[in-house]
């Protein structure tokens, strides 16, 4: 073990102990003799009688000066800004409730006096009474000390629980009020999809009657009809089963089929087990979509979207895939740009929802076409009762 020099702030802490331990122990020195003095003076007074009587029963009186204690106490706390003023108003509310106590007990002692025969009355005069209170006075000194210090332990725990509980509070009201707002920028995410949606079907439907398509743009109408409602259905939830995202994921392809025909070609390979996991609500329509618009919709030749999904070591693995342009195989490790508002917002809604116990990644194909994988922690949730 090293010993190292104290440092100087240590150097004057052991100053200030040492200066108090000396004044401690001179007081117990002069005390300890004051005390045979004032005990050989109360033998000679007979004072002992006056000490014995009811003096037990005296000490209760020290049950009084607890309210009082407390009220100074609080009154005149130690803080920083005001400790001069704090310790002047304790020293002098502390004497006068000691003399207040002091007092009490000479009178409880003398109190036989009323029911004593004068021959036997317990003597009252200043002799006896100086006598007995310097005698007492050490005992009551630090019975004094006593009560006041564990008052302040009191109040300082009582303090300290309700701060604790004060803090707690306002630690569940900031986490609340984090969630409300999380809530709130989820929602007006999700909320910046359905223009986008309703822009891109509507576009569809003018393209088909441009082409007076008139049966296939009603269709779409009638698709679309069914498939807003079913959004509202899902208003207010943030996350749902994964087989209700599906279910959503059909019935706007539905309408893609109108628009394409046989230009357009699905595949879904969704694994049973992982229809009760719960996803983000509209999470996988952007990136379908994005799909569509960069692979399908510039292809000439039918394609496929291909839709799949997994678990795989306590994760759930979704992946989307399309086959591209034609004839626009693209080197590995170098993607094509595919942004815009959906795909974006779907990156923000994922990190406000996992923060980075997520992973999104776009891949191009060698063949064509791209990857999307969209791994998501494994959580369940039943789908009859919407997430939270």
């Amino acid at each position: 073990m090293r010993f190292s020099l104290p440092s100087p702030e240590e150097r004057s802490e052991l100053k200030v102990q040492l200066a108090l331990f000396f004044a401690v122990s001179l007081l117990l020195s002069l005390g300890y003799h004051g005390q045979r003095e004032l005990r050989a003076m109360a033998d000679r007074e007979h004072v002992q009688q006056l000490l014995r009587g009811w003096d037990g029963f005296a000490w209760f009186v020290w049950l009084l000066a607890a309210p009082a204690m407390l009220l100074l106490i609080r009154r005149f706390p130690l803080g920083r800004r005001q400790i001069r003023r704090s310790l002047v108003g304790l020293l002098l509310g502390s004497g006068a409730i000691f003399l207040v106590v002091t007092n009490l007990r000479f009178l409880l002692r003398v109190l036989p006096n009323i029911w004593l025969p004068p021959a036997a009355a317990l003597p009252v005069d200043w002799s006896h009474y100086s006598v007995s209170t310097l005698l007492l006075l050490p005992m009551d000194f630090l019975t004094y000390c006593s009560f006041f210090f564990a008052t302040v332990a009191i109040d300082y725990h009582f303090k300290y629980r309700a701060r604790a509980a004060e803090a707690l509070q306002l630690e569940l009201h900031a986490a609340q009020l984090q969630s409300n707002l999380a809530r709130a920028e989820l929602t007006a995410l999700r909320g910046q999809l359905h223009p986008h949606f309703l822009f891109n079907s509507f576009n569809a439907v003018a393209s088909l009657v441009r082409q007076r398509r008139n049966d296939a743009a009603v269709e779409i109408i009638a698709q679309l009809s069914a498939l807003l409602r079913l959004a509202v259905e899902r208003t207010g939830r943030q996350e749902l089963p994964l087989d209700e995202e599906i279910d959503f994921i059909r019935r706007y392809l539905e309408i893609e089929r109108v628009r394409f025909g046989d230009k357009l070609r699905l595949d879904f390979a969704i694994d049973p087990a992982v229809l009760h996991a719960a996803v983000p609500n509209l999470v996988l329509q952007p990136l379908v979509e994005n799909a569509i618009k960069h692979g399908i919709s510039r292809r000439i030749e039918p394609g496929t979207v291909r839709l799949a999904a997994l678990r795989v070591d306590g994760r759930l693995q979704l992946e989307i895939v399309d086959d591209g342009p034609d004839g626009s195989p693209v080197e590995p490790g170098v993607a094509p740009s595919r942004g815009g508002i959906g795909l974006s917002n779907t990156r923000e809604r994922l990190t406000r929802i996992y923060g980075s116990d997520y992973r999104l990644e776009l891949t191009p194909r060698s063949e064509g076409g791209m990857r999307v994988s969209l791994d998501l922690p494994w959580r369940p949730v039943t789908s009859s009762a919407p997430a939270a």
